[in-house]
C-alpha cells in the first residue's frame, strides 16, 4: 500500500441523506496527515523559492514559511479536500452527478482538518415496476391517397415550365418571376427586396396573402400586396405589417405529365405505373413502422417514468436544458431561422422527463440484466455496411469513440424497450371503434 493510500484510510467519512437526491458528507483529516503534507509542501518550495537576501534554492524553510505560510495552507487546503472527496465518494459509493458545496474550516496547529461537503446524487432505485404499464397506441394506416399524392408530387417534379399561349393571369402551381421592394411599417427595408425572383404559386410555404396577391397578374402588371409577417418568423419583423410592391416579369405555367407506364419508366426503374405505385407504398409503410416505432417507444418510456415518478437532481436537469438548448440552436441554424420563444416552451419540463427516462431505464437494465449480446455491435456495424454500400472497415472506422458509444446506447435501449413491450399492455382500438361502440351502448340503452 503507497503512502498516499495509507494516509487515506486515515480519513475519517460520514455520511447523512439530506434527501433523495442530495447527500452531506462530514471528513476529518488527522493533524499528524495534515502536518506531513504542509511540512513536504514548504521542503518543495524551498527549492525553488526567491526571497531577497538569499539565493534561489538556499532559503530556509523557516522564512518560507514566514512568507509563503498563506498560499501553502491554501494549496494544501485544496489538495486535502480533493482527497476527502475522493475517499469519501469512494467509501460510501455515492453516486456524483455535480460539483460538490464545500464548507470548510481553516487549518488549525496541532488540530485535524474538517469540512462539510452537500453533493448532489442519483436517486438510489432498489426496484423498477412494470406493474400497471398501460399505453394507447393504435398503428398509423396508409390511405390511397397518400399514394396518390406522392405520385402528384412526383408528376410536379417532373413538370416542364414553358410560357402560356395564350398569355394569362398567374393561377396556382404558376411560376412568377418577380421584382419587389418591401416596406415595413412605412419604411423601406432594403434587405428584403429582391430582383428577379422565382416565386413558385404552389408552394405550401408561400404567405396566403402574398401568394393571393399575385394570383391575376399579367407580364408587365404591378401591384401592391399587404401581407403580415408570421409571428414565428424573422426576428425583426415578426408580427409586424408590411408592403410588397411587385412588379411581374415572366409568368411561366407547368405542363404535369400523364400518369402512366410511360411516366413510371422516367422517374425510376420501373415497366409500369403499378410497379411505381407499389414502390411508393413499400417507402410510406418503412416510414410510417419508424415513425410508429419511435412514438410508441416514447409511450412506453412516458409510462414507465409516470409509476416510477421519482426525484431528480437540479443540476441534472439545468445541464439537460443547457444541452437541449443547444441542440435547438443548432437545428435553427441549419433551417435558417432564429430561435423563437415558442421553441422553448416547457424546455425545462422535457429535460427533467429525459433526465427520469435515463435514471429509470438504467436502474430497470441494471435490475432485469439487460445487456447487449457480445456480437451485437458488430452485427449493427454489419447491418450499416450492407444498407449504405460501405466496406465495413470503414464503418468502423467512422463509429469509433463517441460515436460508437452512441450506437451501443441506442441498441442497449432498443432492447430495454423490447422488454417494456413484452411487459405493457398495449391498447390499439382505433378511436373511431371506441366511440362507435359507446354510441352503439348508449342506444342499445
Amino acid at each position: 500500500m503507497t503512502e498516499e493510500k495509507t494516509e487515506a484510510s486515515a480519513f475519517r467519512t460520514e455520511l447523512r441523506e439530506l434527501t433523495p437526491v442530495e447527500v452531506e458528507v462530514s471528513v476529518a483529516i488527522p493533524w499528524d496527515v495534515v502536518s506531513k503534507q504542509l511540512d513536504q509542501s514548504f521542503r518543495e518550495l524551498a527549492k525553488t523559492a526567491r526571497v531577497k537576501g538569499f539565493r534561489p534554492g538556499k532559503v530556509p524553510v523557516n522564512v518560507v514559511r514566514r512568507v509563503y505560510g498563506p498560499q501553502v495552507k491554501a494549496d494544501v487546503t485544496g489538495r486535502l479536500i480533493e482527497r476527502g472527496l475522493i475517499e469519501a465518494v469512494s467509501t460510501h459509493e455515492i453516486a456524483i452527478v455535480s460539483q460538490p458545496n464545500v464548507d470548510e474550516k481553516d487549518l488549525v496547529k496541532g488540530k485535524d482538518f474538517e469540512f462539510v461537503a452537500k453533493i448532489e446524487v442519483q436517486p438510489k432505485l432498489e426496484s423498477v415496476t412494470t406493474e400497471g404499464l398501460t399505453v394507447k397506441h393504435v398503428a398509423e394506416t396508409i390511405e390511397e391517397g397518400r399514394i396518390q399524392d406522392s405520385l402528384e408530387r412526383l408528376r410536379f417534379q417532373h413538370s416542364d415550365l414553358r410560357e402560356p399561349e395564350p398569355m394569362r393571369g398567374a393561377e396556382d402551381r404558376d411560376l412568377a418571376i418577380i421584382d419587389y421592394a418591401v416596406r415595413v411599417d412605412g419604411e423601406l427595408n432594403a434587405e428584403l427586396g429582391a430582383e428577379g425572383r422565382e416565386v413558385d404559386l404552389g408552394d405550401d410555404g408561400l404567405l396566403e396573402a402574398f401568394k393571393t396577391g399575385l394570383i391575376g397578374m399579367k407580364p408587365g402588371d404591378s401591384k401592391a400586396i399587404e401581407v403580415t409577417f408570421p409571428d414565428d418568423g424573422r426576428e425583426d419583423v415578426a408580427g409586424k405589417p408590411a408592403v410588397f410592391e411587385v412588379e411581374l416579369k415572366e409568368l411561366k405555367e407547368r405542363l404535369l405529365p400523364d400518369l402512366d407506364d410511360d411516366f413510371a419508366a422516367d422517374v425510376g426503374e420501373f415497366e409500369t405505373l403499378d410497379e411505381l405505385k407499389a414502390d411508393i407504398r413499400e417507402r410510406l409503410e418503412k416510414e410510417v413502422a419508424t415513425r410508429d416505432e419511435s412514438k410508441l417507444r416514447e409511450k412506453l418510456i412516458d409510462g414507465l417514468v409516470a409509476i416510477n415518478d421519482i426525484p431528480v437532481p437540479p443540476s441534472m436537469v439545468k445541464e439537460q436544458s443547457q444541452q437541449m438548448l443547444y441542440e435547438l440552436y443548432q437545428f435553427a441554424q441549419m433551417m435558417g431561422q432564429q430561435l423563437q420563444p415558442g421553441m422553448l416552451e416547457g424546455l425545462e419540463g422535457r429535460a427533467e422527463r429525459r433526465v427520469k427516462a435515463g435514471i429509470v431505464l438504467g436502474a430497470l437494465a441494471r435490475i432485469e440484466k439487460i445487456e447487449l449480446e457480445a456480437d451485437a455491435v458488430e452485427k449493427k456495424l454489419a447491418s450499416i455496411a450492407e444498407e449504405t454500400g460501405k466496406h465495413i472497415a470503414k464503418v468502423r472506422v467512422e463509429y469509433a469513440g463517441e460515436r460508437l458509444q452512441q450506437l451501443e446506447n441506442q441498441l442497449l435501449e432498443e432492447k430495454i424497450v423490447a422488454f417494456l413491450k413484452s411487459r405493457a399492455t398495449i391498447d390499439e382500438t382505433p378511436e373511431e371503434e371506441s366511440n362507435d361502440d359507446g354510441a352503439a351502448k348508449d342506444e342499445s340503452e
